[in-house]
């Protein structure tokens, strides 16, 4: 199966460009001009890395950066045209995977593409035929079911997305805030406040010893995370 990579860019000329590029190398490329077109395609096509700008009309690269974190762990390299280390830094704390500053040499940019794609092939946290799997714990992204070991796990609608937003991202602390944001769908806000109580629970159902958690860790002065090495599925 190839791997298929989104282009967004306003640019047009380069959007061309680094399609044709991506295009001879193998790889299926899809193309976007703003954040709104970015965020339709995300939402529906399956991507494997995303090639994204961060000067883009009406919504910067880091606003659709941000929404896309709450639905996809796909990995994300940021275009810039600015050599200012902030803006390299945003990007980062957002959630994305590695940048390139414009003007780029293509080989440059191929490398980077190679080498986002064959770390994220092998790491711990990627969604495959709809399953999220990290350690033990596996999460059905469409049936909305989880289990440990192999055994069914009873997990609330907001404990099921919370377990996911963390085991897409492996590693990365994140805070209480953060993830209320992402987890929040409408009218239904869950509060910051509220986290704790829900993480308290999803240790309670997934981790060996809750007071001991090695799946779910608490960062101090910032909030939780996925273990990046999660202990190995028991048989």
């Amino acid at each position: 199966m190839e791997e298929r990579v989104l282009i967004v860019d306003d640019d047009e000329a380069l959007l061309e460009v680094i399609s044709i590029v991506l295009a001879s190398e193998g790889y299926g490329v899809l193309t976007a001009k703003d954040g709104s077109e970015a965020l339709r395609i995300a939402g529906r096509e399956r991507l494997d890395l995303v090639i994204l700008d961060i000067m883009l009309p009406q919504m910067s690269g880091f606003e659709v950066l941000k929404k896309l974190r709450q639905q996809s762990d796909v990995p994300v390299i940021m275009l810039t045209a600015k050599s200012q280390s902030v803006d390299k830094v945003v990007g980062l704390e957002l959630g994305a995977d590695d940048y390139i500053t414009k003007p780029f040499d293509t080989k440059e940019l191929l490398a980077r593409i190679r080498a986002i794609l064959r770390r994220f092939g092998r790491q711990e946290g990627r969604v495959r035929d709809g399953v999220l799997r990290h350690g033990g714990i596996e999460l059905d992204l469409e049936g909305y079911t989880a289990t440990k070991d192999g055994k069914p796990v009873d997990l609330t609608p907001t404990e099921f997305k919370i377990l996911a937003l963390l085991m897409r991202r492996p590693g990365q602390a994140f805070t209480r805030t953060q993830i209320s944001n992402a987890v929040s769908t409408g009218s239904h806000y869950l509060a910051s406040r509220y986290i704790d109580v829900h993480i308290s629970r999803l240790r309670s159902k997934i981790e060996d010893n809750p007071s001991r958690p090695e799946i779910i860790q608490t960062v101090p002065s910032v909030g939780y995370r996925a273990a990046k090495n999660p202990p190995e599925r028991r048989e």
